[in-house]
């Protein structure tokens, strides 16, 4: 999917700051490949998301046109703030005709696995792939039907119908997604309380106060004796 930013260069100056471009409502980047040091850009934040919202399980492509002149590209970086989930800085890399490229396409499945109706679940194992081919081979995602997914089936990635002209990151025998049966979770046995036998241990107790009591006992009479 093609989305269309205006954007416009980051001069030098006040406007150059990154933290003044945000108060603005601007979300800063820069464009590689254009140049040698790459555009510094700022765009409109809200006319952004706003955009790519739309773009949500699909691979996203961006004509920004600065002073003019339109340049195709592709996210190669997003930095988000992780507190508050705003995107500070986007590095965008420039599309060139002819020239191959390594992007992450999403994984989307379609239908309801067969084995869910007997308590199966499904287990999602890869969310994306890596593929690298030229710009106009790009799938905008790879579609994986799991409607015929039993308890214990599992897709690999050979088993997805993928262009010859496509590169990946995946082998033949990586797992996409898998149908298992649910965790459950076994509650502990209860132990077993030991016994404790009081009158046992009142005899030893006692026992021991015996003992220390006929040692006094013994000392009082041998005391008396000598008197």
């Amino acid at each position: 999917m093609n989305i269309k930013i205006n954007a416009e260069k980051r001069n030098l100056g006040k406007r150059s700051d990154l933290t003044e471009l945000r108060k603005e409502g601007l979300i800063p980047g820069i464009i590689y490949g254009a140049g040698q040091e790459g555009i510094k850009i700022a765009f409109n934040a809200r006319n952004y998301t706003r955009e790519y919202k739309k773009t949500i399980g699909e691979v996203a492509f961006f004509d920004i046109n600065v002073d003019g002149k339109t340049y195709k590209t592709f996210i190669k970086e997003k930095q988000i703030n992780p507190l508050t989930r705003e995107i500070v800085h986007i590095d965008f890399l420039e599309l060139h005709k002819g020239k191959s490229l390594t992007i992450e396409v999403p994984i989307n499945f379609i239908g309801e696995a067969i084995g869910t109706k007997e308590g199966g679940v499904l287990e999602v194992i890869q969310r994306t792939v890596q593929v690298t081919c030229l710009p106009k081979d790009i799938p905008d995602e790879i579609r994986v039907d799991v409607s015929n997914l039993n308890i214990g089936d599992s897709i690999h990635f050979s088993d997805i119908d993928v262009s010859k002209d496509i590169e990946t990151n995946f082998s033949d025998d990586t797992t996409i997604v898998s149908l298992g049966l649910p965790t459950i979770m076994e509650e502990p046995e209860e132990e077993e309380e030991e016994e404790v036998e009081g009158e046992e241990g009142a005899e030893v107790v006692e026992g021991e106060e015996g003992e220390e009591g006929d040692k006094a006992t013994e000392e009082e009479s041998s005391g008396k004796k000598s008197e």
